[in-house]
Parts: structure tokens; C-alpha cells; sequence
């Protein structure tokens, strides 16, 4: 998936800007199949996806959770902190 000049142009969603959208964040979650969302650091949030979820809706979250703080955003999914070497911010990510 390409980004356009617009999206590259967009902050990174920062943690105040997240905790002021938690609600909203938090709903939109839902309808994506996303529950327990953290923020881990600037423009990246942990979430666990639903087991009938795949890809793309995380893509669409993506999406939607830009549009809706005009700052972007990446959702990861909480199944990579099994996996050694995961970055430290997403196994630290504090619950929204």
C-alpha cells in the first residue's frame, strides 16, 4: 500500500492527541474488531484483533483512527509481542 503526499504530510498522532480521542478511538476499534487499545509511542498503538479480523480491517483502522485525529496513526497487533526482538515501546504500551 502506497501513502499519498497528503498522508506523509500528516503528524505523527502524539499521546495527548490520542488520550484526548480515547473515546472515540476506543468505538472505532470496535467496529474494526479491535479491542484493548494502548499507546505504545507517536503515531503507533498496540490493540488486540479479533480472530475473524485480519489485515486489512487493521488497514482500515489505520485509516479511519488518521481521518479522525488528522494525525497518522498505526495499529499492531498485540499477537507480535510473542515474537523476540518487538520493539519496546509496543511491550510498554500504556492502555488508553
Amino acid at each position: 500500500m502506497s501513502t499519498t503526499p497528503a498522508e506523509t504530510d500528516l503528524p505523527l498522532a502524539d499521546e495527548s492527541l490520542v488520550r484526548a480521542h480515547s473515546v472515540e478511538l476506543r468505538t472505532l476499534g470496535q467496529s474494526y474488531g479491535v479491542s484493548q487499545l494502548r499507546y505504545a509511542s507517536p503515531g503507533r498503538l498496540v490493540g488486540h484483533v479479533a480472530e475473524d479480523k485480519d489485515m486489512l480491517d487493521v488497514v482500515e483502522f489505520d485509516i479511519a483512527a488518521t481521518d479522525l485525529l488528522a494525525a497518522r496513526v498505526s495499529l499492531f497487533s498485540d499477537a507480535v509481542l510473542d515474537h523476540p526482538h518487538v520493539s519496546v515501546d509496543l511491550v510498554d504500551a500504556s492502555p488508553l
